[in-house]
């Protein structure tokens, strides 16, 4: 699907710093800053919300915990609606937070939903290799 261009004007220093990040991830000039804007947008939707590098890729976090915020949620989902069962498994997360944490789930849950997902697929993953190597033991 083509996608509508729309120019923009940039300061030499906002430019130079998206090259730099488009080049150290070879990435196209476009592909950076379409990301970068995006996250800007959801940042604004979803005060408390942060984005950071992970080993998988750019991963929505809960300012100030240093969680994913498919983690908060994951904990969520396992407390099923049990605040106090949630809130002993994570007494260092603030009521904002979780609140922040459930926002940016709310306009976003398939992305949060499928980072759930390949949590659990890489732990099944690892259990199935530990066993075969009991197995062969």
């Amino acid at each position: 699907m083509a996608t509508p261009t729309k120019t923009i004007r940039l300061r030499p220093r906002l430019r130079a710093e998206i090259e730099q990040i488009a080049r150290r991830t070879r990435r196209s000039f476009s592909e950076v800053a379409q990301a970068l804007l995006e996250e800007a947008v959801r940042t604004r939707e979803c005060p408390g919300i942060y984005f950071a590098d992970e080993p998988a890729g750019r991963v929505a976090k809960v300012a100030g915990t240093g969680l994913g915020v498919w983690e908060v949620i994951r904990s969520s989902k396992a407390a099923k609606g049990n605040a106090k069962k949630l809130g002993r498994w994570l007494p260092h997360l603030s009521t904002a937070q979780l609140k922040a944490a459930t926002v940016y789930y709310s306009r976003f849950p398939q992305e949060i939903d499928a980072e759930i997902a390949d949590d659990a697929a890489a732990h099944a993953d690892g259990r199935t290799a530990q066993e075969a190597l009991a197995r062969r033991a």
